[in-house]
């Protein structure tokens, strides 16, 4: 398990010892902290016959629930090619939690992720919720919680899982990926904190692309003459990650004007609005959702790179 989940798992712990845990946890926090290793880890204990710690791996539950063919548990995400969980999903597994657990003592279901619900799911699911049949427990697993309906949030337990400190994420980078201070920092910065991203950005050498992408925005500022040169450097970035990097970036800066200086890739900023930053960061996250519709992303990049050449005075 990786050591920033330790605290959310001993919470786990002490409330299924002192018989406290809920029929229903929700896991929320970023994206890339490891929320459903640690949804997994407990479900594996919750499946366990004869549990310690964690589930032993050894009994016929522990192993029918390592091959996923476990008849007390089940698993919701959206089907293959869809972006929604929809109600007939909710509904064949909502009658498979009424039926008499097989082998472990919980039925057991996971919802990842839980915002991929629509309406329609949501309402069905929050009936077991209210009133859940029998022995069981339902971990729901939400990137983004507030997407979730308010009736949903207050009928689970809620665990809250953070992306770890900046040293604990470079030591664990070091350790797991052999990755320098300097390397690593730059994995987690390309990463957005993430650890288990900055390994994947570091495996496919986009770390690189993200470094290409901040100096061109410090070179951009304050020169609107330069965008269609800067448009075509970032061309070869993929959409998602470039727009989730100029958010990224645009709150980096944010945070550092608040704090009276600059981040160190940032080379001049004397001006800059807050407020127009702020605007920015918000364009790029809607353009970010934009990126599953025919909307040209070309267009869409070189509006962004005027806006941001035009934030420093």
């Amino acid at each position: 398990m990786y050591p920033w989940l330790k605290q959310a798992w001993s919470l786990f712990q002490a409330r299924l010892d002192a018989d406290k845990l809920a029929h229903a946890l929700l896991i929320h926090g970023p994206q890339g902290t490891g929320k459903r290793e640690l949804a997994r880890h407990m479900l594996a204990r919750l499946a366990c016959i004869e549990p310690g710690e964690f589930g032993c791996g050894k009994c016929r539950s522990c192993t029918l629930f390592n091959s996923g063919a476990h008849p007390d548990w089940f698993q919701l995400e959206p089907e293959e090619g869809k972006h929604q969980i929809v109600i007939e999903q909710v509904r064949t597994t909502i009658a498979a939690l009424t039926l008499t657990s097989s082998f472990s003592p919980y039925k057991l279901a996971l919802i990842c992720p839980a915002e991929a619900m629509n309406r329609h799911s949501a309402n069905a699911l929050l009936k077991s919720l209210e009133e859940p049949p029998g022995d069981t427990v339902m971990i729901l697993v939400a990137h983004d919680a507030s997407r979730l309906a308010v009736t949903i949030r207050s009928r689970c337990q809620s665990v809250a899982v953070a992306l770890p400190g900046r040293e604990q994420a470079i030591a664990w980078l070091g350790e797991k990926a052999g990755m320098d201070s300097i390397a690593a920092g730059a994995a987690l910065d390309a990463g957005g904190g993430s650890p288990l991203h900055a390994v994947e950005l570091a495996e496919s050498g986009q770390v690189v692309l993200h470094g290409k992408l901040l100096q061109q925005l410090s070179v951009l500022l304050g020169s609107p003459g330069l965008v269609s040169r800067v448009a075509s450097e970032l061309s070869d970035i993929e959409a998602n990650a470039m727009w989730r990097w100029l958010s990224n970036g645009s709150a980096d800066v944010l945070r550092s004007v608040l704090a009276g200086k600059l981040p160190d890739w940032l080379e001049t900023g004397a001006g800059i609005d807050k407020k127009d930053l702020s605007v920015l960061q918000q364009c790029a996250d809607r353009n970010r959702l934009l990126g599953v519709t025919p909307v040209r992303q070309d267009l869409l990049l070189q509006d962004w790179l005027i806006k941001w050449s035009q934030l420093a005075a």
